[in-house]
């Protein structure tokens, strides 16, 4: 069993790719480059799941971590534009294409490569290939945590990633809508059926904070996401306010955490990316129990053999 460097308290643990024990043969393998990935899904579009997945990126970057960020939705790319981080990528001499850097975030993708109005018209095959490429044919610097922007459901890209990469964990993203909740709890039981930890479930857009007393008005009724966090036994992770120019700083390719520092949204997703950290933390320490364990039975089962 391999070992990596904890990036939360630089501890050493049990490393990605033997989360699930030695035994395993089918586990995946690691991500050269990569300590720990973390997916930000949603179970339907127009949630704000990338804003979410980017601010939460730069938030960890705050935080002290190297962040990397890979935007998986094929079809409808944002991380690009949210990031500023325009077209193209440069390749190094194995042929690996070089992540984009812009605001200390290392990203990728396909909006990157290919222009705006390009249609994709790709089959689950190459939407499979396409995908495996973005982890594994990219030149990632040493990084504490690759999050990935993942595409709205429960389709092709997500049974990519789940069975061909090594995951430590997920947060899912939804408005606290009936509408919105029912499909976020669809996506939390593919992680679940998966044997994927989730971290917790953000309540995007859920208040609307006043710039001039700071007042908050709920615009929600948060007892729907409540109810998810309890029916499927993970946690809330808590609420990001509605921010009437937050699509001004979109098309302006910078992020909300970045545009106002001091802010309550940044203040907001500083508080997610400690949970976020925290999560990670546990479920390291999981994996390090679960490592010793299991080599405390081969050497049972050696010494068995031995006598």
């Amino acid at each position: 069993m391999t070992s990596v460097a904890n990036p939360i308290n630089g501890a050493t643990v049990a490393s990605p790719p033997d989360r699930h024990g030695d035994a395993d043969e089918d586990a995946p393998e690691s991500v050269p480059g990569v300590g720990e990935i973390v997916l930000v899904a949603s179970g339907k579009g127009g949630v704000g799941k990338s804003t979410v997945a980017v601010n939460l990126a730069c938030s960890l970057r705050r935080l002290g971590l190297n962040v990397g960020l890979l935007d998986a939705d094929i079809f409808g790319p944002s991380v690009a534009g949210l990031l500023g981080t325009g077209e193209g990528l440069a390749v190094d001499d194995d042929g690996r294409a070089v992540p984009n850097e812009r605001h200390g975030i290392h990203s990728v993708s396909v909006a990157n490569i290919l222009a705006p109005e390009a249609a994709m018209p790709w089959k689950g095959p190459l939407v499979a290939q396409a995908v495996t490429q973005l982890f594994r044919d990219v030149a990632w610097p040493d990084l504490d945590v690759l999050i990935v922007d993942l595409p709205p459901g429960t389709g092709d890209v997500q049974l990519t990633i789940l069975e061909q990469i090594p995951v430590a964990g997920a947060v899912a993203v939804t408005t606290p809508q009936r509408l919105s909740t029912v499909d976020a709890e669809r996506g939390i039981s593919l992680f679940h059926e998966h044997d994927i930890p989730v971290f917790g479930v953000v309540r995007n857009m859920g208040e609307y904070v006043c710039p001039c007393c700071g007042e908050r008005q709920p615009l929600f009724d948060a007892g729907e996401v409540a109810a998810i966090a309890q029916d499927t036994h993970v946690a809330d992770l808590g609420q990001i306010p509605f921010d009437p120019g937050a699509s001004a700083r979109a098309d302006a390719g910078t992020p909300l955490v970045i545009a106002e520092p001091d802010g309550p949204l940044a203040e907001a997703f500083l508080d997610l990316g400690r949970k976020v950290m925290a999560a990670i933390a546990r479920e390291q320490r999981g994996r390090a129990r679960r490592g010793t364990q299991a080599g405390d039975q081969q050497a049972f089962w050696d010494r068995l053999l031995d006598d």
